[in-house]
């Protein structure tokens, strides 16, 4: 399973630097853009057994996109934590940014409604930073900067807030209609 990863990621990055690509043509549109985060941990002690976890971390926008670049949408995101301990994750919310003409995109989240193993009522904020190139006039592949912050206030067995702060990279690929 791990070749096909890295073999999905070595044919994005070389898409992205084709000669074929193009900056992100701004015109008006439905913008779907997927997004993926994938962390694999292995720890072993020589004598002793081996630890392994993986982080999964998906991110789904549809959204719309003017002219002048200006971004209006919806995002749902998803985690997935497996290994010794297994726990999931997700959030939904409301989006704004601005894709420029020369693929470069800043697009502000706000997080309504979200969930982390056992904790519930969360709600924050997710900021992307990155760059789109277009494929085909339809197809889109490019990298982003996510930092994340969310507040849960349904915390089992715990009278204080829980919050989690992360920044990571995502790679993306997007369409638009």
């Amino acid at each position: 399973m791990k070749w096909m990863h890295k073999a999905i990621l070595g044919s994005l990055i070389s898409l992205a630097f084709s000669p074929a690509a193009q900056a992100v043509s701004t015109s008006n549109g439905v913008l779907l853009n997927a997004n993926v985060f994938m962390y694999d941990d292995v720890d072993k002690v020589d004598s002793g057994p081996e630890s392994k976890s993986t982080l999964t971390i998906y991110d789904l926008k549809l959204g719309y996109l003017t002219s002048t670049g200006m971004y209006l949408g919806v995002i749902h995101t998803r985690r997935s934590v497996s290994g010794t301990t297994s726990y999931d994750g997700n959030a939904t919310g409301a989006s704004v940014g601005y894709i420029g003409s020369s693929g470069f995109f800043l697009k502000g989240h706000y997080l309504l409604t979200g969930e982390y193993a056992e904790m519930k009522e969360g709600t924050g904020y997710q900021l992307d930073f990155g760059y789109l190139t277009s494929v085909t006039s339809n197809f889109m592949v490019g990298v982003e900067l996510t930092h994340r912050n969310m507040t849960y206030t349904d915390v089992p067995g715990a009278a204080d807030k829980y919050n989690k702060v992360e920044t990571f990279p995502m790679l993306t690929v997007g369409f638009v209609f």
